[in-house]
């Protein structure tokens, strides 16, 4: 009789690192599969060279997501947040958001803003439940597959 082996992985908790160079084909990869309109890899490569704040969300080492923030003065501006498709919808949104809220409140930022699709009723339901609100449209912002679609204004104060 064969016995099994079995081997015990050890999962581990999804942690945050600076963005590197190395990063960037994959995060473009990310972006393409997951947005109509994607950041170029000229996007990104402008925004490890900028002020931005640009953080990659690992899980079991993999990249699963991404977000890139602008500060200026007491505020914050999300500029984008992904998650790869196939870790959509298990709560990698939330951690990434909750990471970027708390670097806001170490920095002593007052408001953070973004701007989100308005068919995006997930990331809506995600943001509103973190405590933003609608503080106004721009309409006809984001690129569609037939058109345009509005972009919906959320602020949250801290």
């Amino acid at each position: 009789m064969k016995e099994k082996l079995i081997l015990k992985i050890k999962k581990q908790k999804p942690s945050f690192k600076n963005v590197e160079l190395g990063d960037i084909e994959k995060i473009a990869s990310i972006e393409a599969n997951c947005h109509i309109s994607p950041w170029t890899k000229k996007n990104f490569l402008d925004s490890m060279s900028s002020e931005n704040t640009f953080q990659v969300l690992k899980n079991d080492e993999l990249i699963i997501g991404y977000y890139v923030a602008s500060f200026a003065a007491d505020e914050c501006e999300l500029l984008n947040i992904t998650i790869k498709r196939d870790s959509q919808g298990k709560g990698f949104g939330k951690i990434a958001l909750d990471h970027l809220i708390n670097y806001c409140l170490k920095r002593e930022t007052l408001n953070l803003f973004l701007e989100v699709r308005s068919s995006n009723k997930n990331a809506i339901l995600l943001y509103e439940n973190k405590g933003f609100n609608e503080v106004g449209i721009r309409p006809n912002y984001y690129k569609t597959s037939n058109g345009k679609e509005d972009a919906i204004l959320m602020a949250l104060s801290l």
